[in-house]
């Protein structure tokens, strides 16, 4: 009866660790995971599936020219939900060049439209096509090891949100480096849906580094 009892409790104490190994796992595996099952992007870079998607999306568009940036986060629904940031320039002279986050919704027959549009007023940098004031795009807009170093700097006084970098948008060396960067941002408020932003960072020379320009959606 006492290796009966004792083989009993070795039982449910093996339960209670795979179960506990399950939850550690399931947490682990959520991390990427966004507010409503939306994840995040693996990588930001604008594959070739994830062109010819959006420019089937955008084909019947007019007014607005989109140009994908950085591919931003994912869900699955029946078909597929698409989360783009895009460059926007209306179809009138002289406008200016803006960033837009892009929904798009990709049915399981192939078919996609745009379910949604987030403009901003952060300006690309960019003229005619050409970047100004010394800014640069870099050739992908994965975050590099540098822009990361320089936002944690930045965030450390920051307070009401928390910001996670999702892709690096432009560079620009003055005295220090200027770096825009779009962001998730996560509220300190727990009930409160998390969002994008477009921030620049400056970091001096010395190591310092501050959040100079915030722009939302």
């Amino acid at each position: 009866m006492k290796n009966v009892f004792l083989t009993v409790i070795c039982l449910v104490l093996a339960a209670a660790c795979v179960t506990v190994f399950a939850a550690c796992n399931k947490e682990d595996e959520n991390e990427d995971v966004i507010d409503g099952g939306w994840g995040k992007a693996g990588s930001p870079v604008i594959t070739d599936s994830i062109q010819k998607v959006f420019d089937k999306a955008t084909e019947q568009l007019t007014g607005v020219t989109y140009t994908p940036v950085a591919y931003l986060a994912s869900q699955v629904v029946a078909g597929t939900n698409h989360c783009i940031l895009c460059k926007a320039t209306p179809v009138v002279p002289d406008a200016k060049t803006t960033y837009s986050i892009v929904y798009i919704y990709e049915d399981l027959e192939g078919n996609a439209e745009v379910t949604q549009v987030l403009p901003s007023e952060a300006e690309t940098l960019f003229v005619d096509g050409d970047i100004v004031g010394g800014w640069t795009e870099p050739e992908t807009p994965e975050m590099t090891e540098e822009a990361k170093k320089a936002l944690d700097k930045a965030c450390e006084t920051l307070t009401g949100a928390v910001y996670t970098p999702v892709a690096l948008l432009a560079t620009q060396v003055v005295a220090g480096t200027n770096y825009r960067i779009i962001c998730e941002s996560k509220p300190s408020i727990p009930s409160s849906e998390r969002g994008y932003v477009i921030v620049t960072v400056y970091a001096d020379l010395q190591g310092n580094a501050e959040i100079t320009e915030t722009f939302n959606f």
